[in-house]
């Protein structure tokens, strides 16, 4: 407790001698500027004031060529003290955010191979190692340099120093000289430096670089590779990061696509009984819609579709669900430009708002209707679903998309389909636009009680293929 007490005190009495945090380069910066201002309003005076008066007392012009020379030469350090570590600094900085840019570019969706030897050929760059390699702590990633060609990907890692950073996490350096490390790759480079990869304090690889002999490696080589793998190990931890918010994204739309409705399965099916003797032809277009829309709804909800396979499997639901309520009460309109059918969308994002439209939008007797429609606009697709039904209130229309309202009990409609929240619906369909699409594009609902609901889609930009999952 004595030991916090005096390293909080600590803290404390910095801030009240700075007034604020402790920030070593502002310091910096302000005893520079002060030591400029002495140069500047003293010294140089000083010795502008001493040539005069060594001119004045005495004509050998000796003296004053020796202050002239002071004053050169002060100049020089004033310029070198002040200006080129600026400059030098800005060029350091400048390479470094460039080279780390570059490094990005390759890893940013993980080490793969080809991504370990784009980095390989921009690390080996700066350094004096004569060759490099990647591993994943089982086999060669990538390699460059001196002879890389006898280290291809896939080669398995046999360097004793390897295996020891992937167990220990540190760096290491060996010399193949002074110890019992033989071949395996790169024979002739007798010394090399071996970074641990780390994501979350787990080693997942190595970069390793190797030198001719021991003495070519310095502080300076050990800095730069240790430097390199924490700003790989950063990248790497980011990627993965990513990864596990897009495996998350999928198992949750599997699941909500796996809640298969029961009431929806034996109703249907029982409508399908009923028509088998009365009209067979009929019974049998319905049952292969319902077998197709079933194959489908279960389907992998990982890939692209295009638009015109969605309105596909929508128009098979309507057909089954106008055989249960009769083409009467349930009226439906497709307009889907042409040019926009191949356009790739996100799979089950129509069905499940046509299905909200007549679970929520009929009245008691009268006719719905519900108009499809899908266009080309100047950032993507819009993709519109409206009906002439009961409507929302603004008060329910405004928090559609909020989180409680998945929570709100289910209840059975009056055909014995489960009637879920009307958020519920819409919130799938929300994820798969934001999982497929980012958050640039959405949804927008507009509604007025006993005028209808419009439901607008929009899917701006290019859309996101994830990556297939690997085992």
């Amino acid at each position: 407790m004595g030991c916090v007490g005096k390293k909080e005190m600590t803290v404390d009495l910095n801030r009240l001698i700075l007034g604020k945090s402790y920030n070593s380069t502002k310091v910096f910066r302000t005893a520079q500027h002060v030591v400029q201002a002495i140069l500047l309003g003293i010294v140089v005076p000083l010795l502008i004031l001493l040539l005069i008066w060594d001119l004045t007392d005495n004509p050998n012009p000796v003296p004053a060529v020796v202050v002239i020379a002071g004053l050169v030469m002060l100049c020089f350090f004033f310029s070198y003290v002040f200006v080129v570590p600026d400059d030098l600094t800005s060029s350091a900085t400048d390479r470094t955010l460039a080279i780390a840019s570059k490094i990005f570019a390759y890893t940013s969706r993980g080490l793969t191979p080809e991504a370990a030897l784009g980095a390989s050929k921009i690390i080996l760059s700066e350094t004096i190692a004569s060759a490099i390699c990647f591993t994943d702590g089982k086999q060669v990633l990538a390699s460059w340099g001196e002879d890389s060609a006898k280290c291809p990907a896939g080669t398995p890692v046999v360097l004793r120093t390897t295996l020891n950073v992937i167990n220990s996490g540190e760096q290491s350096v060996f010399s193949r000289d002074a110890s019992t490390e033989t071949g395996g790759y790169f024979p002739r480079l007798r010394a090399g430096i071996v970074a641990p990869l780390t994501v979350r304090g787990h080693c997942v690889g190595t970069l390793e670089l190797y030198y001719p002999r021991l003495s070519s490696i310095d502080m300076r080589q050990t800095a730069l590779a240790s430097g390199f793998a924490d700003l790989i190990s950063t990248q790497l931890a980011s990627f993965e990061l990513e990864r596990q918010d897009e495996l998350t994204a999928r198992v949750e739309l599997r699941a909500l696509q796996s809640q298969v409705d029961p009431h929806f399965l034996f109703n249907t099916i029982s409508t399908i009984v009923s028509l088998v003797r009365a009209e067979p032809d009929k019974a049998r277009s319905l049952l292969i819609d319902f077998s197709n829309y079933y194959r489908q709804t279960l389907s992998d909800s990982d890939t692209l579709t295009t638009l015109e396979h969605e309105v596909e499997q929508g128009t098979r639901y309507i057909n089954l669900m106008q055989a249960r309520y009769g083409d009467g009460r349930l009226r439906v309109s497709v307009d889907i430009d042409f040019e926009v059918r191949d356009c790739m969308v996100p799979p089950f994002i129509l069905q499940p708002l046509l299905e909200n439209c007549i679970k929520h939008a009929q009245r008691e007797t009268e006719p719905l209707s519900i108009h499809v429609r899908a266009f080309e606009t100047d950032d993507g697709l819009e993709i519109i679903v409206e009906d002439d039904g009961i409507g929302m209130s603004e008060e329910v229309c405004a928090h559609l998309f909020e989180q409680h309202r998945l929570e709100e009990p289910e209840s059975i409609t009056a055909d014995g389909s489960v009637k879920r929240g009307c958020g519920l619906a819409l919130f799938n369909v929300l994820q798969r636009i934001h999982f497929f699409y980012g958050e640039d594009s959405g949804m927008r609902v507009k509604s007025q009680e006993g005028v209808g609901t419009q439901v607008i889609v929009e899917l701006n930009g290019e859309p996101h293929e994830p990556a297939p999952l690997t085992a």
